[in-house]
């Protein structure tokens, strides 16, 4: 096929337009590359400081409550309502109650009681005066004085004793709204509305979800290392904690050879009966340069981090961990304290690259 002598200038025209579109098209991505950089990482940073660093063993303990208690009813009667299981209760929250109707009989007769005692009293001491009087004119004889003086005093033992009861009869309608002693969640219900209970009988177990400690056995060997005060780590799950250490109790088992360790932990949110993983000193402790753990990268089989430049930009650094105790990691060179050192995003940093803190933790 052969082409027309018409078409042949068409053909060439086209051909010139596409070599000028491929060159200009190879200019702008010659200039874009040049022109194209990265924007700078976003990490966060801590900083490297000296800490005293022991070799540390496992230990599993139990999240603990300071108070678990069954509460009892101090008086008899029937149940007419209980909080229920799960309910978060303040230190005095009424958390059952106990009909009342009986002892507000109690109370009004002891109230009368305490009124006619009273009456008589002031009737008593009023004879009293009289006699007297009398007797101070020699018109009373001694035994007459002396009685008026005994009536008295037995009016006012009498009103003293109705009173009490009075008192406890008020108490008791008092005790019919049974009261939390110490602020936490309901976690049993003991007793059922409308059962009649007695005196001394549960109705409630109250647990206190706010003052709560860590239990753990030790190895009497360990206690030697562990001081109160010092901070331990913590583990359950992924969550790691670190809290310190409140007492070592100092009588051990002669046949475990343990001894209980407690920890505070009232403001770590732990549920109580969590169990969890607890990291105790097993030598002495030494010190040593530490970086936070999430500063440590493993790669290829090698450890390393990245610290902040002064001019901002990554410096990757060989490390040789000593110790990795709790959420830090001793390291024995690279490092010295006062080093800005990357905890996120390092994973995704070349040596050498711009980075821009977006947060720091730890003292500058």
């Amino acid at each position: 096929m052969q082409t027309s002598h018409k078409a042949k200038p068409e053909l060439e025209r086209l051909a010139h337009l596409g070599v000028l579109a491929i060159l200009l098209l190879s200019g702008l991505a010659r200039g874009q590359e040049a022109d194209f950089a990265f924007p700078p990482a976003r990490v966060e940073v801590a900083t490297a400081e000296m800490r005293d660093m022991a070799p540390s063993v496992d230990v599993s303990g139990t999240v603990v409550s300071l108070n678990d208690s069954r509460i009892a009813s101090e008086i008899e009667g029937v149940v007419t309502w209980l909080a229920e299981v799960g309910d978060p209760v303040a230190k005095g929250d009424v958390i059952a109650r106990i009909d009342p109707r009986l002892i507000r009989i109690e109370v009004t007769r002891a109230e009368a009681d305490v009124a006619r005692l009273e009456s008589d009293y002031k009737y008593r001491q009023r004879q009293l005066e009289r006699t007297e009087e009398l007797a101070a004119k020699n018109s009373a004889s001694r035994t007459l004085l002396d009685e008026a003086v005994a009536l008295r005093d037995q009016a006012q033992h009498l009103l003293a004793d109705a009173r009490a009861a009075l008192e406890r009869a008020r108490a008791n309608l008092d005790r019919t709204r049974i009261r939390a002693p110490f602020a936490g969640h309901v976690t049993d219900r003991l007793a059922s509305v409308g059962e009649y209970i007695s005196i001394g009988e549960d109705v409630v177990r109250l647990v206190d979800t706010h003052r709560i400690e860590i239990s753990l056995p030790a190895s009497i060997a360990l206690t030697r290392f562990i001081k109160p005060g010092m901070n331990v780590p913590v583990r359950s799950g992924a969550v790691e904690r670190e809290h310190p250490v409140r007492t070592v109790v100092p009588v051990g088992d002669a046949v475990s050879r343990m001894v209980e360790v407690r920890l505070v932990a009232s403001d770590s949110h732990w549920l109580v009966g969590t169990p969890v993983q607890v990291s105790l000193p097993s030598d002495a402790a030494v010190s040593t340069v530490a970086v936070p753990r999430d500063a440590l990268v493993e790669r290829g089989g090698r450890s390393y981090i990245y610290k902040l430049s002064d001019d901002g930009t990554a410096e990757q650094v060989m490390v040789d961990i000593t110790t990795i105790v709790g959420l830090w990691v001793g390291v024995a060179d690279g490092v010295v304290p006062g080093d800005r050192v990357i905890i996120r995003g390092a994973e995704r940093l070349s040596p050498g690259q711009a980075v821009e803190v977006i947060g720091t933790n730890g003292a500058p």
